[in-house]
Parts: structure tokens; sequence; C-alpha cells
């Protein structure tokens, strides 16, 4: 019997699942707030050199201070260097009846009106250590390439659960460490533990969800769990809203967020894992737990007998990460998919953190992001049941792109259209980072299932670590940002069509039957599920 018969006894999502899973998801609330603050801490802010007789403001004397210096004759920008302002990085001095320009010898004042600090005003990273804040944020999502590998290897290892807590407990104590952080580069490392940490929390929560519901559920378990990620967004925004100091932000949250932990006493391992490993007496005991939760019901002992089979006759090699590059088949899934990650965090990140540029107010620009993302799973929902997961993913990479391309031609100071227009885009590449997690799930093997979603996600964050780059670069042109997101994304919604569809097939258990349903699913004019030894999935 393959596992996922095992959900015409347990029920595909009942009482006990759905306790379980809403639960696990809720902590991607906390990976949410941790991944969009950076928009906040990050914030830029109005600058120009202080004045000797104001040198000594203080961050309490902040409005006064900025509008002392504000009176006094500033430097116009002679645009003669790409990423200094003169206005905000130069100063006239006089000496011995001359006038010279000079460089912030006092230091800056910074404009408080919007934010009470940031990193930029904590560490003075302007003018020329301007660079040092997207510095910060690539850092950040380059912890994602560790994190996927390492926490990826432990989840397939040493469980689901564990792995999640682990990474929860990384995040929290790693975001308490960037709210007390002494200096720039203390702040940076802490930063990059939580890229670690989060990518890691969120991959292993994904995983363990997709398996504790039947097929025909995985869809939505997944939009759940990207529900829960907008809601997530749209809190950071309100309390971004009401906390203006970016130390303040990050320890109250990662002191409130805290009691999450205590959930590692109340959810089980991951029964399908269990049984991968031969951990056959945990797994019924999990199994039998979760019948009686959602039914009321006993398994019968001849359906373990049944899976005690199934799970040691497909053990008869150990399974090994390079699996997933070494058969053909398997290759070019990986490699295509990756692909399809890569030009996805590519667009989402940069249109992400690039809100500020759209010139509307930052939190609402971040909360319309968290509304337009949670329209954005509802829709990939609905879409990925009725068209399937191959046509819906290279259609939303393939309009998030044409979105990108369409706001070139506005002018900026349409403000309202550029913004709507961005939210289009954003939209469509939010449905596409959706579809991609649940798709890459069901592509790869339980074997090897986190591992190649851990390879996955190790390659696509080479696209977050260029994304705010990219941001960073349109002082050179313009435009460069988003025709570079625009390129990217519609080359992968199109590369993505050759991938085999996987709708209501059952989720494979070893690289065997990964390999036997994409030669099925390719040749659709023969055969049928039967012939492969696979159940079909009633939707």
């Amino acid at each position: 019997m393959k596992f996922d018969d095992i959900f015409t006894y347990l029920g595909e999502y009942g009482r006990y699942s759905k306790l379980l899973s809403l639960s696990v998801c809720s902590l991607i609330i906390s990976n949410a707030f941790f991944n969009i603050c950076t928009v906040f801490i990050n914030g830029s802010m109005d600058h120009h050199c202080k004045l000797a007789e104001t040198a000594n403001c203080s961050d309490v004397d902040g409005d006064e201070c900025w509008k002392a210096n504000l009176s006094m004759s500033l430097p116009p920008d002679d645009e003669g260097t790409l990423f200094i302002n003169e206005t905000q990085c130069r100063i006239y001095t006089s000496n011995e009846n001359e006038t010279e320009l000079t460089d912030c010898e006092h230091g800056w004042t910074y404009d408080r009106s919007q934010y009470k600090s940031t990193i930029v005003s904590e560490f003075d990273l302007v003018c020329d250590d301007s660079y040092k804040s997207s510095l910060a944020a690539s850092l950040y999502l380059a912890g994602f390439f560790f994190g996927s590998i390492i926490f990826g290897f432990m989840c397939d290892y040493y469980g689901r659960k564990r792995t999640i807590f682990v990474a929860l407990a990384v995040t929290l104590l790693a975001g308490l460490m960037s709210g007390l952080a002494s200096s720039y580069w203390l702040f940076a490392i802490s930063r990059f533990l939580i890229g670690i940490a989060n990518i890691g929390l969120f991959c292993s929560i994904f995983t363990y969800v997709t398996e504790l519901v039947g097929p025909s559920r995985r869809a939505m378990i997944a939009t759940i769990a990207n529900l829960y990620w907008c809601l997530g967004y749209m809190l950071t925004a309100v309390i971004g809203y009401f906390i203006r100091s970016y130390r303040t932000l990050l320890v109250a949250s990662s002191i409130a967020m805290s009691p999450l932990l205590l959930l590692y006493f109340l959810i089980p391992e991951s029964a399908r894992w269990l049984l991968v490993k031969k951990k056959t007496d945990e797994a019924k005991l999990i199994l039998q737990r979760i019948a009686k939760g959602n039914n009321d019901g006993n398994l019968p002992d001849e359906i373990f007998e049944n899976l005690e089979v199934d799970t040691e006759s497909k053990a008869t090699r150990k399974t090994n990460p390079l699996d997933i590059i070494r058969y053909r088949s398997m290759r070019f899934k990986t490699i295509n998919i990756t692909y399809s990650w890569f030009a996805i965090n590519l667009v989402y990140y940069g249109l992400t953190y690039g809100v500020e540029g759209l010139n509307v107010d930052v939190y609402l620009g971040t909360f319309l992001g968290g509304l337009t993302e949670m329209f954005a799973y509802l829709f990939t929902w609905f879409f990925i049941q009725k068209v399937g997961r191959r046509l819906t993913l290279g259609g939303t990479l393939v309009a998030g792109g044409s979105g990108c391309l369409v706001n070139l031609w506005i002018p900026s100071s349409f403000v309202e259209l550029r913004t709507t227009t961005a939210m289009i885009g954003k939209f469509f590449i939010t449905s596409a980072f959706a579809i991609v997690y649940v798709y890459t799930v069901e592509l790869f093997p339980t074997d090897i299932r986190t591992i190649g979603l851990g390879f996955c996600s190790f390659w696509s964050r080479v696209a977050g670590v260029l994304a705010p780059q990219i941001l960073f670069l349109q002082k050179l042109w313009t435009p460069l940002p988003l025709v570079a997101f625009s390129l990217t994304s519609v080359s992968a919604g199109l590369l993505a069509l050759l991938l085999p569809e996987t709708l209501n097939v059952p989720l494979p258990q070893t690289i065997e039957e990964a390999e036997m349903i994409t030669r099925r699913t390719t040749k659709r004019s023969s055969g049928s599920f039967h012939d492969i030894g696979l159940q079909p999935v009633k939707s």
C-alpha cells in the first residue's frame, strides 16, 4: 500500500490534522516578520552635514537639530559622482576668508519625521558608506544559501519537528542579537544568522504540513501556509508603523514571539518521515493518534503491515544528495525548477525591498504588498487545481515579468499607475512563489524531498543576494532593475512549460517512482496510473 492510500482511513484533512497544520503554520508569522522588517530597519533617511555649533545634537534633539542645519548653505549636487549626493555629503567651510567644500567632519543629522532610527542613522550608512545598507540586506539573503543546505539535511536526517524548532530558536536569538548590536558588522552577522535559520524554518514547516495531508489537499495546505505569511507581512507593516525605532522593533518582537517555542511539546513528528527512516513503531502511534483525532477511529493492523512491506521494499539502497542530479530526468527537473526559483526570488525581493522607489508611504506600500500576496495565493489555490502546476507556473512567471516591463514606460510622475502595475507584477510573482513550493515538493521523492527543496532554494538565493544590489545600481541606469527582472521572469516561465505535470499524482516515495511519474506525465497518450503502479487520486 502506498502511503497516500492511508488517507482513505485517516481522512485527508480532519479535525486533528487541521489543528496540527494551523499550529505549525502560525510559526510562519515570525518567519515573515524577520524577512519583511528589512524594509524598515534598513529604511533610508534624508540627511546632510552637521554644523560645528550643532555637532553635539543627540537623537532626542532630532527634529530641532535637523531644522537648524537646514538653514545653512548647502552645496548643490553637481552629479559628478554617481553614488554621492553633494548636498547630503559635503559642506561649505570657511578657512582664512576662503570657502571650501569638505566632507562632513562633524557627522550628519537626519530627518526623523518618518523613522526614529534605522541602521542608516545608527551606523551612519550614508555617502561613502551608503552601500552598507544594501549589503546588510544581501547578507541576510545570503544566509539563505547556507540555511537551505544545513536545515535541508537536518530535516531529512533528524526529522521535520526537531528542525522546525531549532530554526525558530536560532531566528529569535539572532533577532534579539541584531536589535542589541553595538556595531554595524555585529548587526550584519546577526542578520546573516537570521537568514540561515529563517529559510530553514520555512522549508521545514512547508515540508511538514505538506506531508500531513492527502494528495488532493496539498494545494490547499500550501495556500494556508502562504496566507499565514501574508498575515505576518501585513502585521509587520502595522507593527513598524507604531514602533519607529529599529532596535525596539527587533528586541520587542523577538521576545514577544518566544512563546511559540512551546509548540514543540504539542506537535508530533511527520509519520511519513518516520516510515522512510524505518521508525515504524513511532509512526504507528502517530498515525493512530491522527486517526482518532480526525474521525474517532482506529487504523486496522493490516494497514501497518502493508506500509511496512512497502517501505522496506523501496529501501533497497541508501539515498545520496547527488541523486537529485544523478539521473537524466531528475537532473532536468532539478535544473529547470531551480531556474524558476531564481527568477521568482529576483523579482519578488526586488519589488518587495524596492517599495520606497514607488514614491508611496512605505508602511502603506508594505501593507498593500502583503494584501496583494493574499489575493495572489487565493488565486493560485484555484488555478493550480483547475489548470495544473505546469501551466500556472509558466503563465504567472511570464505575466509577472511582463508587468515589470510595462512599468518601464510609465513616467515617474504617475505614482498611482506605477504602484498599480508594480502590485500587478507582484501579484503574479507571488502566485509563482506559491506554486513553486508545492510543485517542487511533488517533483522530488520522499527520501530526498527536503534535500531537493533545499537545493532549489540554495541556488535561488543567488537572486536574493543580487536583488538589493540591482536596486542599488539603478543610480547608474534607472530602468536596469525592471529590465533584469522582466527578462529573467519571462525566460523562466517559458522553460517551466517543459516540466511534467503533477496535479493529483501521489507523492513519490523513491527516485524510481519519481522517474516513472515523469515518463507517465510526459506521455499522456499511453497507459494509466495503474500501469506504473500508482493509484489515481480524485480531486
